[in-house]
């Protein structure tokens, strides 16, 4: 008899092991999946960020091309991710005379970080003589900024763009 009951002791020690090893796999496979769901996730905002990222800069080149910088510096105006994305900052100019044309109203334009190139230790800050391009220092770190109305914004964006990828883009 003892014979016997050391046989099924056996048997049942060998069937709680199998289990305990099971019981480790599917742990393994349940982590496994949970991880993945997570990373899923998290690359799920990571592309609605991006969507929506992309949509503003597609709309930023669409404003420029119909020469309505005003919705850019409305939208910028209104929405602090907006000015974030942007390539460029637009901002409506305040004058003492009103222009009663929109295509003529003046708007600043600066190149946002990190678009912008840099120039060092060039000295003090440099205005051209027409007085409608101004490169200013910020620790000796100069930066591009121009007026410009929308007029000039829609006339001047048609052209052949090469991308520093190498590709080439053709807006008309």
């Amino acid at each position: 008899m003892d014979k016997e009951k050391a046989k099924k002791a056996a048997e049942l020690a060998e069937k709680e092991l199998q289990k305990e090893e099971e019981q480790k796999q599917i742990d393994l496979i349940k982590k496994a999946i949970k991880q993945t769901l997570e990373a899923v996730k998290t690359k799920e905002k990571e592309r609605t960020k991006l969507n929506k990222e992309i949509k503003t800069l597609k709309q930023d080149i669409d404003n420029i091309r119909a020469g309505r910088l005003d919705l850019i510096a409305e939208r910028q105006e209104k929405d602090e991710e907006a000015k974030r994305t942007s390539v460029i900052e637009v901002v409506k100019e305040v004058h003492h005379h009103h222009y009663h044309d929109r295509w003529y109203e003046p708007y600043w334009i600066k190149l946002n970080e990190p678009y912008w190139t840099t120039y060092t230790n060039c000295g003090n800050a440099i205005t051209d003589t027409v007085g409608d391009y101004t490169v200013y220092n910020a620790s000796d770190d100069l930066v591009s900024t121009a007026t410009v109305n929308c007029s000039i914004a829609k006339g001047a964006s048609a052209g052949t763009y090469k991308l520093d990828s190498g590709d080439c883009v053709t807006l008309t």
